[in-house]
């Protein structure tokens, strides 16, 4: 199993980020989940707040003002309002 998954966060007016990441933590409208790779395939609404995304350099943030999360065992999509 791949170490690291494909993340897309893109907004109505361009792509925000693309890259591998070894998980993305979300706050849906159920609750914060965390994604590894090999996830199950799920779709969730989001929260406004922002996307924490670990990496080998770190961890980042990324300012989400609710949208659609969309997981397949190796790529997360999130489609942001903005």
């Amino acid at each position: 199993m791949s170490k690291t998954l494909r993340l897309e966060v893109m907004n109505p007016d361009h792509r925000v980020y693309e890259g591998q990441v070894s998980m993305v933590i979300v706050r849906a409208t159920t609750g914060e989940m965390g994604i590894l790779p090999g996830h199950a395939p799920l779709v969730a609404l989001l929260d406004a707040r922002p996307v924490r995304i670990r990496h080998e350099e770190g961890e980042l943030q990324i300012p989400v003002n609710g949208g659609i999360l969309l997981v397949k065992p190796d790529l997360v999509t999130i489609l942001s309002a903005h």
